[in-house]
């Protein structure tokens, strides 16, 4: 999938005003209108959008605001960081417009991991005008070579600010240093070691797979129709997940370790094709839960597959 890099798509004008309802001439007290002026739907000129009713509590953050704070922790959390540095690495917005994720990235940095492999360390921007989610600062990984990428979505790792005056007035981000990325570097490569240690047959890809993205594949005995969509996505699944674990257990000869299906993971999460855009942060962050967990809880011992893939038994080839 390719990488969107067009900043301005996502920092155009927007505002509170007041909320007016069935043609009273006197505003609702106590709420307000998140209005955005930009191009939407392929149009040739831009249009105002109502993004969301908000209470009079609701801190308005602009993507350009939250990209800025972004600009002052990349120089502070990379090592040399500065703006000549500092690059957008991708976007992801719906056609809405209602929320975004903007990476950004050292592009003098990167992280090596099991001797050759490369990864850059970015920070994820994640924002919204439709109270979907609070304004964070994340920090993920991304395979150099093919940008599979994952977020490790813990309080550990995160900034949190939900737009609301109280927590919007009391942010700082003076804790922030290199420290912090050499810790999350060092818990990383912690992992991704771990991972490569860890035998998983190729057979166990598919349903593991399912399991680790939270997918259901539920057929319904009286519904000729819904089974025809289950049946037609999974197939759709199965192929593609063939096709990824084809690419790092024996391609990038990964063998039939975690690593590999990890990387089989992320792929799917970053670059499937037919996964829209606002499920992508989703499946990235189940990726990192899924390495964090599976490797903390199988570190050291045999895996008994029956009890790991129970409710997915069905997708065993």
């Amino acid at each position: 999938m390719a990488r969107n890099t067009d900043i301005e798509q996502i920092l155009f004008p927007v505002e509170l005003r007041p909320v007016y309802v069935d043609g009273s001439k006197h505003p609702t007290k106590g709420y307000k209108a998140v209005v955005g002026t930009f191009n939407n739907s392929g149009y040739l000129f831009r249009e105002e959008q109502v993004l969301s009713i908000v209470t009079d509590n609701y801190v308005l953050i602009p993507n350009k605001v939250a990209l800025e704070m972004a600009i002052d922790i990349h120089s502070r959390l990379f090592p040399g960081g500065t703006s000549d540095s500092f690059e957008i690495f991708n976007i992801i917005t719906p056609s809405t417009m209602g929320s975004c994720h903007i990476d950004i990235i050292d592009k003098n940095y990167t992280l090596n991991i099991l001797k050759q492999e490369v990864y850059v360390p970015f920070v994820r921007i994640q924002n919204s005008y439709n109270k979907t989610m609070p304004l964070r600062f994340l920090v993920g990984f991304c395979r150099s070579i093919c940008s599979n990428g994952v977020i490790f979505d813990d309080n550990s790792i995160s900034i949190n600010l939900p737009h609301t005056k109280s927590h919007f007035n009391s942010f700082n981000i003076d804790n922030i240093d290199t420290k912090w990325l050499k810790k999350f570097e060092a818990d990383f490569i912690n992992k991704t070691n771990k991972a490569d240690k860890i035998t998983i047959p190729e057979k166990v890809f598919v349903p593991l797979a399912a399991k680790a993205l939270n997918l259901q594949f539920t057929f319904d005995e009286k519904d000729t129709y819904k089974n025809a969509l289950v049946k037609e996505k999974l197939e759709q699944f199965t192929h593609i997940m063939q096709e990824y674990t084809d690419r790092y257990v024996r391609k990038e000869k990964f063998g039939e370790t975690a690593y590999a299906f990890f990387n089989v993971i992320t792929d799917y999460a970053s670059n499937y094709p037919h996964l829209q855009a606002r499920s992508t942060h989703t499946m990235q962050n189940r990726c990192g839960n899924w390495l964090s967990e599976f490797c903390q809880r199988q570190h050291g011992r045999s895996i008994d597959w029956k009890e790991e893939l129970r409710g997915y038994e069905q997708l065993i080839k």
